[in-house]
């Protein structure tokens, strides 16, 4: 009958490749990858800023660097395990 496909496979539907990447899913792993560095550049930042600082610094103000570095390196090895 004339408008209807019936056996016809569409090609952006169906893919032959079982192993078919749909092609997002890197690309926003890398963005991933790409915000957890500079939050570590911003954890780095924040340490070498808390050494230089000068007068009275209490206990917390020393782990305030090393926590947003490692929270930096947790969120760029998840994007690197998504890759």
């Amino acid at each position: 009958m004339h408008g209807e496909l019936g056996d016809v496979i569409l090609a952006g539907v169906a893919h032959n490749n079982p192993n078919y990447d749909p092609g997002w899913g890197p690309f926003f792993a890398a963005l991933v990858v790409i915000a957890g560095c500079v939050i570590v550049i911003a954890g780095g930042a924040v340490s070498l800023g808390m050494r230089r600082l000068e007068g009275r610094r209490k206990w917390g103000d020393h782990a305030v660097g090393p926590v947003i570095l490692t929270i930096g390196l947790a969120i760029a090895g998840l994007g690197v395990w998504l890759l």
